[in-house]
């Protein structure tokens, strides 16, 4: 007898922790989500305020009364249409540069034999692990003896020459694609190039997306490659023309961070329609 009531009670319990456990994983995940959303959240909410708002004690989190014309001014004394355009155009180009050195350098690694391969590789990997800062004096007298300061040359070209952890990413990618689709190409007559071109960039569409979505990021949040580059105001970047926004309004929190939303929010919109993507092409990688 008491068997036969201890089966059921021990069915209720595995019941209430198989619910038990996805839920307090989700309270988790919400109240991490919670952390992570609040300074964007906060900074909202103080673009949308005025100056003695900001001070009042105990915080509001909606402003009242709301002002929404914040942001025409601070976009229109951040000359917010002219940085848009130079961080687009520099971004775009600098996206396609990405996309067609990473690709093609990862296929060669992953899928060409050819000797000192793997040499070649850990050499590249090495190249990790050398701060940027440290070539950055050789790389300025190069492009100031090219005459290319003050242009965007230094800040597009060389994201045509790859980068060594996007080269690293697409490999392990390109390596987890069967090499029955390779040879059934080769069967068909096609050479290198139409394996690369015809078969492994369709079915690299995840990748494709992940590359996309850090060269965005990089070249779109880039301060350190313009401040050194670019004198003139006129090809003055968002990031740039933000720190010029913030010397001259820094204690005008409304209007500065106003200016800071509407910079950012590209790229938390591009961010949660790629994440998906992302995270595919992390798992497809073999990379934890």
């Amino acid at each position: 007898m008491q068997g036969t009531l201890a089966v059921p009670t021990l069915r209720r319990r595995r019941a209430i922790v198989r619910w038990l456990k996805p839920t307090i994983t989700h309270a988790l995940m919400v109240i991490g989500s919670a952390v992570m959303l609040f300074p964007y959240l906060w900074m909202i909410s103080i673009s949308l305020g005025s100056q003695s708002q900001l001070f009042r004690n105990p915080p509001e989190w909606l402003p009242n009364p709301i002002l929404p014309g914040n942001y025409p001014e601070a976009l229109t004394q951040l000359r917010f249409a002219n940085a848009l355009g130079n961080t687009a155009f520099i971004t775009v180009l600098s996206l396609l540069g990405q996309l067609l050195s990473v690709t093609m350098v990862a296929f060669a690694f992953a899928r060409l034999r050819w000797p000192g391969r793997q040499l070649f590789f850990v050499v590249l990997l090495a190249t990790m692990m050398i701060p940027p800062q440290v070539t950055q004096i050789p790389l300025y007298i190069i492009w100031r003896n090219l005459g290319a300061i003050d242009t965007y040359w230094p800040l597009i070209l060389p994201n045509y020459f790859g980068e060594a952890y996007l080269i690293f990413l697409a490999r392990q990618f390109f390596m987890t694609i069967p090499s029955e689709i390779e040879d059934a190409a080769r069967v068909d007559g096609c050479g290198y190039g139409d394996i690369y071109w015809r078969v492994m960039l369709p079915l690299a569409v995840p990748l494709i997306l992940t590359i996309s979505l850090f060269a965005i990021l990089w070249n779109w949040n880039d301060f350190y490659g313009p401040l050194i580059y670019l004198t003139s105001p006129e090809k003055f970047t968002l990031q740039i023309g933000l720190r010029t926004f913030s010397s001259q309004y820094r204690l005008n929190y409304p209007l500065f961070m106003a200016a800071a939303t509407t910079i950012v929010l590209p790229i938390v919109v591009i961010f949660l329609f790629g994440q998906r993507y992302f995270v595919r092409s992390i798992v497809l990688t073999g990379l934890k």
